[in-house]
């Protein structure tokens, strides 16, 4: 079995290589903005919760169950903890990436966000006026007085 320390090494390795993973797809698909950030961070804390729940329950060997003896003496399984929390962040973690644009259902439902990594940071300037006939007219009358 790993020891503590081995598991947050492999946590830190796993998380980094998923935030480059995830930030490569979201540039290739034109849907990175840096406004973003902070719902990836998320993801990200997210994910190292779950690795890690997840590594420590692959340590024990995956048992599904495990056995209880009450006060009364009696023996019962139950569905062992880190099984049931592995479940709960792995959810966790697919509602995270629906929620970046990453999954089947969102891009099913027509959820995607668009626009950002070919968007140039620079100065706004206003656009030229366009003068429709009726102004010209108004303005012409309007100078001749």
């Amino acid at each position: 079995m790993a020891t503590k320390r081995d598991i947050n090494a492999a946590v830190a390795e796993k998380t980094l290589a998923e935030k480059e993973r995830i930030l490569k797809i979201m540039r290739d698909a034109d849907i990175y903005t840096r406004t973003l950030d902070p719902l990836i961070e998320n993801y990200l804390d997210v994910y190292e919760v779950y690795q890690t729940m997840f590594l420590e329950w692959k340590g024990k060997g995956f048992p599904a169950t495990q056995r209880h003896t009450n006060k009364a003496g009696a023996t019962n399984t139950s569905k062992h903890p880190l099984a049931q929390l592995v479940e709960t962040w792995s959810d966790k973690r697919a509602k995270h990436l629906e929620m970046l644009g990453l999954s089947q259902k969102a891009a099913s439902k027509g959820n995607k966000i668009t626009g950002g990594s070919k968007v140039q940071d620079s100065i706004m300037t206003k656009p030229p006026e366009v003068k429709d006939e009726l102004a010209a007219h108004r303005e012409k009358w309007r100078d001749a007085k």
